[in-house]
């Protein structure tokens, strides 16, 4: 089984996307995109303009910015294949801005009134990516639902214990919608993460369990799950019995990282961000960055591709959850 995946793409000045055509040739059956699949707040566009927006012209950028993404020709052409599954969460610029916290907007009666439309639009794109067909997003001008749940915690078994490849389990996380302002408080909150621990809990040992974070889990700077001492504490506590690897984007490179949990086992994670933007969006090295896990009963194997460099791999071995 393989498994793409790769975040922060921008279809306004990145008109070329050559990501998704190594993508759509690597055989893999999944894509899961880790957030930033647009910049309403970037690339021709601010955070204070966004701050300033009304609930309807903020549908209508938002909406829009999605919309030139799902047109782009080469992610056009990767949507419509049947026999890719395409699963998408969202960061801190496809849910409004940067550093944007849900728990903090809801409380603020300046921004609160986003919430509606980004939900809305967000929905809407994952329902084109699920059903192949980059047409079904709404057109310019169509009216848009009020009242949409925010993405929420979404789990999915993508093989099972008689399959071939053994149990995968890919856990699709919120990492926007209940964070605190700092993620001191919460990164995915209480409810989300007791569901993420039941259903890793409650699996078969055998599983591999592939995380899709927005943020990552450990990093030197920037937004990660370190700001939350409690949650991070309790993904290395789940590890110390569990195979997971953790899958993230956000900080426009493609890394690994193993944070050691105690116990006899490792926690993974792999690191990839960058697919069609420059290092700081607009400024800095051109990026094609994207990844690939290749998941048999014996191994994971993982390689990062990266633009005018070698493919970077590592190899786990299953059943000791250890890198060889």
């Amino acid at each position: 089984m393989k498994i793409a995946f790769t975040s922060c793409f921008s279809a306004q000045t990145f008109k070329e996307q050559p990501v998704w055509t190594q993508v759509g040739a690597s055989g893999a059956t999944h894509l899961v995109l880790l957030g930033d699949s647009a910049y309403y707040d970037a690339d021709g566009s601010s955070m204070g303009a966004v701050k300033a927006m009304g609930a309807n012209d903020f549908a209508i950028h938002a909406f829009g910015r999605l919309r030139d993404q799902l047109n782009q020709k080469e992610f056009a052409k990767l949507v419509r294949k049947t026999d890719l599954q395409i699963h998408p969460i969202w960061d801190d610029h496809d849910f409004l801005w940067n550093g944007a916290c849900g728990a903090q907007i809801e409380g603020q009666p300046s921004y609160r009134h986003l919430l509606d439309p980004t939900r809305a639009a967000f929905q809407e794109y994952r329902k084109a990516l699920d059903s192949n067909d980059p047409k079904t997003f709404p057109k310019a001008g169509d009216p848009w639902a009020s009242g949409v749940p925010e993405p929420g915690y979404r789990p999915l078994m993508l093989s099972n214990v008689g399959d071939a490849d053994g149990p995968v389990m890919l856990h699709l996380t919120d990492g926007r919608s209940y964070k605190t302002k700092g993620g001191e408080d919460a990164v995915l909150g209480k409810k989300q993460m007791n569901k993420l621990k039941k259903a890793i809990e409650d699996s078969d040992e055998r599983t591999v369990h592939l995380i899709a974070s927005g943020l990552t889990f450990e990093a030197r700077h920037g937004e990660t799950w370190m700001d939350c001492a409690a949650e991070h504490a309790a993904i290395l506590k789940l590890a110390e019995k569990r195979r997971i690897l953790i899958l993230s984007g956000d900080v426009h490179e493609n890394r690994f990282a193993v944070p050691w949990p105690a116990g006899p086992w490792s926690l993974f994670e792999a690191t990839s961000s960058g697919a069609a933007l420059r290092t700081a969006v607009t400024v800095g090295a051109l990026q094609c960055n994207w990844g690939l896990v290749d998941i048999t009963k014996d191994q994971v194997k993982i390689e990062l591709s990266q633009l005018n460099m070698d493919t970077r791999r590592r190899v786990i071995d299953r059943q000791k959850w250890k890198m060889l």
